[in-house]
Parts: C-alpha cells; structure tokens; sequence
C-alpha cells in the first residue's frame, strides 16, 4: 500500500484480476509511486487484463496526477482486456466516460454496492457482445 497523508493507492493482484483503491485526492507523487507497482502488476497478468478500480472516498486527482494518468492510459492503450470502476458519485461515472476513449479495454461504471456484478463483468468472455460502459442497479 503506498500513503501520502490521508491519500492512498492501494494494488492488489492475482494471476486473473489486479485491484486498485484509491481515496482521498490523489498527488502526481501518489501516482508516481503506485505506477511501479501497477506495471509490474500488469505484466504478470493474464490476458485478457482485467483490472477493478475501487474509488472510496475518493476527492478526485491534481492536475499533475491526472496528466499522469491519461499518459499511462495512451501508453498501455493497445492492452486488452476490461476495466470496472466502483464509485459513489455521478462524478466518477462522468470521469470513467471521460478516460474510457483514451483505453482500448472496454471500461464500465459500477457503483460501489455492486461489487459482484462488477467482477462479473469482468469475467464475462469479451465475444458475448455487450460493450456497455455504464453499470449498476439503474443500468440503462
């Protein structure tokens, strides 16, 4: 787990499925430090990624770190696979919009409650069809 002050990342990973918390507001230094560890993550992954990103509490980016994370979006860009994303708040749905054409992996909006149906999703064969990028209990 890597801190700074009340601000974490937090990486956990297995063969199938890599897990990244983050909450408070996150510091291009924050970002910086967990990208190693994200990387690494990454290569050891089986293909196709799946990758289940937990925002809890979360305050949103600086603008350094966001820069950050769009750069690390193009550069893993050709990298298959999908992407959910657990929020609270209408703003990280709009955020997960927002990255979701700087990915080639499909990308879905989860709210936090629906943690089984995100990792669902996850594991559903990418030939069924379904590309939505919005999920939940009001999925429309």
């Amino acid at each position: 787990m890597l801190a700074s002050g009340a601000d974490v990342i937090e990486i956990e990973h297995s063969r199938d499925l890599i897990t990244v918390r983050a909450s408070g507001k996150l510091t291009a230094e924050d970002y910086d430090a967990a990208l190693p560890e994200l990387e690494q993550a990454m290569d050891n992954a089986g293909v196709p990624l799946r990758l289940l990103i937990r925002l809890e509490d979360f305050h949103g980016w600086e603008i350094r770190a966001l820069w950050s994370e769009l750069k690390f979006d193009l550069k893993h860009r050709s990298d298959p696979g999908r992407v959910a994303v657990l929020g609270e708040t209408a703003i990280e749905e709009w955020g997960t919009r927002l990255s979701a054409p700087f990915a080639k992996a499909e990308m879905r909006f989860f709210s936090l409650d629906c943690v089984d149906e995100a990792l669902d999703w996850l594991r559903l064969d990418r030939s069924a069809g379904e590309n939505t990028r919005r999920g939940g209990p009001d999925e429309t």
